[in-house]
């Protein structure tokens, strides 16, 4: 397997996957089996293909199909122990537990279904993250929190839509800031906020990214 780009390469790189994001991400704080975590995906997403075939094809069912096969074969869920370790926003670590936060579980979703070529998307909704499958009016939604339940929301249309790569990257970031600084590991929040800035972002909340970090930084001197 060729080397996986560094995390500021792929923060700029137009189109850049997912899974790869999410890996170069949790290798700048500690040691990732990239290739290791890869394969699993590989493997569950060859599972899901195959299930997927035993469908007919309709969008209902290929999305239930995934979560069938993660949140209910794999036991895919949340971590409600430990909601904010660390441990829970890196990709590596969820895959070998099958627990995290929703939105690293969402990434498992996403990449997962892509390689059995079923169009999930990651979806922020106020104080929570689920996937979506938007080929259909409105978008079927699954909360892989809750083992790939099947969810519906109060919510304006428009207000439900597929995330961005740099996106999700970015709120993962957001996570950790907060839990490193609520356990006292200043140095690992800067890290993730310094992280924040090769991202691309409306200048407003760059620049609000920029005086939280130089805060931490003064906090840290």
């Amino acid at each position: 397997m060729p080397r996986i780009p560094s995390f500021a390469e792929l923060a700029v790189a137009p189109g850049a996957a997912l899974d790869l994001l999410a890996l170069a991400l949790a290798a700048e704080f500690r040691d990732v089996d990239a290739v290791g975590a890869i394969a699993t995906l590989d493997v569950l997403g060859a599972e899901l293909a195959r299930a997927a075939g035993r469908t007919s094809g309709a969008p209902d069912e290929l999305a239930l199909a995934c979560g069938q096969l993660l949140g209910v074969t794999h036991r895919f869920v949340g971590d409600r122990e430990e909601y904010d370790h660390p441990d829970n926003s890196m990709l590596d670590v969820v895959l070998s537990r099958r627990r995290g936060l929703p939105i690293l579980l969402s990434v498992v979703y996403v990449e997962v279904a892509r390689r059995a070529g079923i169009p999930l998307a990651g979806v922020g909704l106020p104080g929570h993250f689920v996937v979506g499958y938007f080929g259909v009016v409105p978008p079927l939604l699954l909360d892989p929190f809750a083992g790939g339940e099947a969810v519906e929301v109060d919510l304006a249309q428009d207000a439900v839509h597929p995330w961005s790569t740099s996106a999700i990257a970015m709120r993962i970031l957001n996570n950790l800031v907060m839990a490193y600084q609520r356990r006292g590991d200043l140095g690992a929040a800067i890290r993730a906020a310094s992280m924040r800035l090769a991202l691309p972002a409306e200048r407003s909340l760059r620049v609000e990214h920029q005086t939280e970090l130089r805060a931490m930084q003064a906090r840290l001197n």
